[in-house]
């Protein structure tokens, strides 16, 4: 009985103690081809750019010609460019600026529907008025307050541009 849960618990702990090590490899394995392709992708860019250097330095050295070179190097840019439009596909995910347009939209039309219902712009326009009288006014460089008075901007020292 004794070398029985001796046994158990050997196992037990073992097992707690090797948990995290496979936990992590089947999460890897869950996620490993968007990051193989990511991977590829900037194996790539990095080839790409290396390549441009390379070529820069050989029209210095005088290996290439200005023509062998302008067109090399155009054919090495729009590689890269493909590259990272690529990459960045890969990272946002399908529809993603779709889905951001769409929230946009909808942001504007409840905004506009919301001025109109409610008066929300004459609010607005009354703060606005308000801060305007108010004593004190802001700096247009750093943002900081400072009395009418000032010359100028007690952070920043930037000179107050005074408002007619």
């Amino acid at each position: 009985m004794t070398i029985f849960l001796t046994l158990l618990l050997t196992v037990a702990a073992f097992a707690v103690a090797t948990y995290p090590l496979f936990k992590r490899n089947i999460s890897l394995a869950a996620g490993s081809t968007e990051d193989e392709n990511l991977e590829e992708l900037q194996s790539r860019r990095d080839t790409t750019y290396s390549m441009l250097k390379e070529l820069e330095f050989d029209y210095q050295s005088g290996i290439l010609s200005k023509e062998d070179f302008e067109e090399l190097r155009e054919r090495y840019k729009w590689k890269a460019v493909t590259i990272l439009k690529d990459m960045d596909g890969l990272q946002e995910g399908p529809d993603a600026s779709d889905e951001i347009e769409k929230k946009v939209l909808a942001l504007r039309q409840r905004d506009v529907s919301q001025s109109r219902d409610v008066g929300v712009s004459g609010e607005i326009e009354e703060m606005v008025l308000s801060l305007r009288r108010n004593k004190r006014q802001f700096c247009s460089q750093c943002g900081a307050r400072h009395n009418v008075a000032d010359l100028f901007c007690s952070r920043c020292g930037t000179k107050i541009l005074k408002e007619e």
